[in-house]
């Protein structure tokens, strides 16, 4: 390049001199001399500052992973896409029972309706938390370009995104999204801890074992094998039993005040345990009363001395005639002629038989209503998830549907069994009432979760929570303990969404295949 810009020069300079006298040209060539050490300056610079930002800019490209597309057009892009398959969807989800139903052909206003304030207002929720957390993810990129990883980049964004919560002004809806995420938090927090603690191990073991190596007086080949240390052994106990003792604890809690206290827990998961004990089908109208006499009743011989002669109902003395006399001749219609309980709260729990025609009844009754329940569920799983395996092998298909399906009610109506028979075994136990009998039966019922798939328990354990964490804080909340904190669930959901995408950008390992896949496809490679 320099060799052709300096033949350019001589030529000129060769037809000036035809012109121009000795001292002219001299003075010409000079100039141009001049002219081209200045352009040359001028390249070079300009040389080096296009390369500094072209560097930065793949500095940038390569922070920002969004491939093909700037970091506006990513923010702007994921804002608009968000809000039009949001809407759709909650328009769907609101429509579609309706459709099912066939009310919407009675009642076409339900269309319209669905697709009201509620839905444009959480579609608008949702699009902004995945736009605001690109446009900080992206920002904090660039205010820390020195930084490797993204991890508090991708704490910040998460918890300013959290924020946007305040959007959505149904309340229960932010309520129920802040558990959810919160206990999904807590889950994969805790794997990635178990998963530092496990390479923590490995490299003691693996150090154990160098030494042993090294160790100049072990000849014997089995001096290397290395036994399981307490922790190793700790951490298996901790892995095998996790999801056992989160379903036993917040089954305790949740069956607690579904018997006791209903007022602590929300009134959806209450109606929804009720309908699977079978009394509100059995009872129709007189159950809220009746439920109403036997919490009173046992709040007052929780609070009186023991004793079968305090608690029990007479031998000779029919349920009927005791009822009627001692607590309601309301509720005494409820009672068959001639059936005798040993007790006054097992009467009220299950008027119409025994305690022991009340197991296997309750037993048989469950199994038969989730028979339903996970027969309509599982069938609708394999079809839309699973339907070129049905294709393929439709024999193996089925067996696993009907394995799967009667695993399920099997541990159901065990679950519901423990429930409600266990307060009958404890309080003969015990020979008084208490609220050990009601947060005995939720501990004994949640084992029942060993019937399930491994890969189930932990699902179902964490779809209990939620409503364990709810109910325990109105708890205290009864008992003065804890008050609420204004804006305390948007708080919440911040810190647990910094939690949530400071591991989906950094660990994503830790994350449960499936909701990994769906995070992937609602916030993309960012």
């Amino acid at each position: 390049m320099d060799n052709a810009w300096e033949n350019f020069l001589e030529a000129i300079a060769a037809l000036m001199s035809k012109a121009l006298t000795d001292k002219e040209t001299e003075n010409v060539i000079a100039g141009f001399n001049n002219f081209q050490q200045r352009l040359q300056r001028l390249s070079s610079h300009n040389l080096q500052r296009l390369n500094l930002e072209i560097t930065q800019s793949a500095k940038t490209a390569k922070k920002c992973k969004h491939d093909g597309k700037t970091c506006t057009q990513n923010v702007t892009r994921g804002f608009l896409k968000t809000w039009v398959v949001a809407y759709l969807i909650k328009y769907a989800i609101g429509v579609l029972p309706s459709l099912l139903k066939g009310k919407v052909f009675k009642n076409p206003s339900i269309l319209k309706k669905s697709g009201g304030s509620d839905t444009i207002g959480f579609a608008f929720f949702l699009s902004s938390f995945l736009s605001a957390y690109k446009l900080v993810l992206c920002a904090m990129r660039k205010i820390r370009p020195d930084h490797d990883g993204d991890r508090l980049n991708a704490f910040v964004a998460g918890s300013v995104a959290g924020l946007t919560l305040a959007l959505d002004k149904n309340k229960s809806r932010r309520t129920a999204l802040t558990l959810y995420l919160f206990t999904r938090s807590i889950q994969f927090a805790s794997s990635y801890a178990m998963k530092r603690w496990a390479e923590h191990r490995q490299a003691k073991n693996a150090s154990n074992r160098q030494s042993l190596r090294d160790d100049e007086k072990s000849h014997d080949s089995q001096a290397l094998v290395t036994k399981n240390r307490w922790d190793d052994i700790l951490a298996k106990i901790m892995t095998s039993s996790a999801a056992t003792v989160v379903m036993s604890l917040t089954a305790a809690v949740n069956i607690y005040s579904c018997v006791v206290e209903p007022d602590a827990m929300p009134r959806s998961y209450y109606n929804f345990i009720m309908q699977h004990s079978g009394l509100p089908q059995k009872f129709g109208p007189m159950f809220p009363p009746l439920v109403e006499t036997f919490q009173s009743q046992f709040n007052l011989l929780k609070d009186g001395p023991g004793g079968f002669d305090n608690i029990g109902i007479p031998e000779g003395v029919t349920s009927h005639d005791f009822i009627a006399k001692n607590i309601s001749p309301n509720i005494a219609t409820l009672f068959p002629p001639g059936i005798h309980h040993d007790y006054q709260c097992c009467a009220l729990l299950h008027p119409l038989y025994g305690c022991k025609r009340h197991a296997v009844d309750t037993f048989t009754g469950e199994f038969g209503r989730a028979l339903k329940m996970y027969g309509t569920l599982n069938a609708i799983v394999m079809m839309v998830f699973q339907h070129k395996k049905i294709v393929s092998d439709p024999v193996k298909s089925v067996k696993h549907y009907v394995k799967s399906t009667i695993r399920s009610c099997f541990f159901l109506a065990c679950y519901v069994l423990a429930c409600f028979y266990i307060p009958c075994l404890s309080r003969r136990i015990l020979g008084r009432e208490s609220n050990i009998n009601y947060i005995l039966n939720g501990l004994v019922a949640g084992t029942a979760v060993l019937i399930e798939a491994p890969g189930r328990q932990m699902e179902l354990a964490l779809y209990c929570l939620p409503r364990a964490l709810e109910t325990s804080w109105k708890l205290l909340m009864k008992r003065g303990l804890v008050r609420n904190i204004k804006n305390g669930d948007i708080a919440l959901f911040s810190a647990s969404m910094g939690v949530l995408m400071t591991l989906y950008q950094n660990e994503p390992s830790v994350i449960n295949k499936h909701y990994l896949t769906v995070l992937t496809r609602i916030f993309g490679r960012n």
